[in-house]
């Protein structure tokens, strides 16, 4: 969603453009997750044009203040640029997935990844590395056990969530499972990457 929200420029010009020395591996969780916070957000356009058109209807009936006229054309400016940005968003999601999918390699997520976080969840949630995130919790432990069982490899992570990702306990569970480095930008990766001269 970092993409399609315009705010990893960078991202999407390393997935254009993949050096032969990496390998990009994404859980397959990953895209339903991004799909889900896609559909949230596509909400939130559509009630704030539905709160336009209620604005749009008010202004209409002003017929008499000037202020009332030239504040209808901004809000049916406004209605177009929102109905245009949510294309933008749609667009570039679109075109991530799509370049995602053909340039990635996918984690598939197991039975018993399901079957331990959704036991965690229900019996002993407090356990759980990032709380109150069941799809975080299915994200790290897909990244875990691919991690844990390609021994050989350098392996970073990148995820813009510091929030869940970026807490002492996950990092220390990456760690564990041979992930060396942890990037909150892909700039910060590029960065890195460019002084190991892979």
């Amino acid at each position: 969603m970092a993409i399609a929200n315009g705010r990893e420029i960078q991202a999407e010009d390393l997935l254009q453009q993949i050096p032969n020395s990496i390998r990009i591996v994404i859980p397959a969780i990953c895209y339903i997750e991004a799909i889900s916070t896609w559909e949230k957000s596509k909400y939130y356009f559509q009630q704030f044009s539905q709160e336009l058109d209620k604005q749009i209807n008010n202004s209409e009936r002003d017929t008499t203040s000037n202020n009332a006229k030239k504040f209808l054309e901004n809000l049916q400016e406004l209605k177009v640029l929102n109905g245009s940005l949510l294309n933008d968003v749609q667009g570039r999601l679109a075109d991530a997935i799509d370049i995602l999918l053909t340039r990635t390699e996918l984690i598939q997520l197991e039975q018993q990844i399901i079957q331990d976080v959704a036991q965690t969840t229900i019996i002993q949630p407090e356990t759980l590395l990032i709380q109150n995130d069941i799809m975080d919790n299915l994200i790290l432990r897909s990244i875990i056990e691919h991690a844990s069982s390609h021994t050989q490899a350098t392996k970073v992570f990148l995820s813009a969530n510091a929030n869940d990702f970026g807490k002492q306990e996950v990092k220390a569970a990456l760690r564990d499972a041979g992930i060396s480095k942890y990037f909150t930008r892909t700039q910060d990766f590029l960065g890195w990457l460019q002084s190991q001269n892979i």
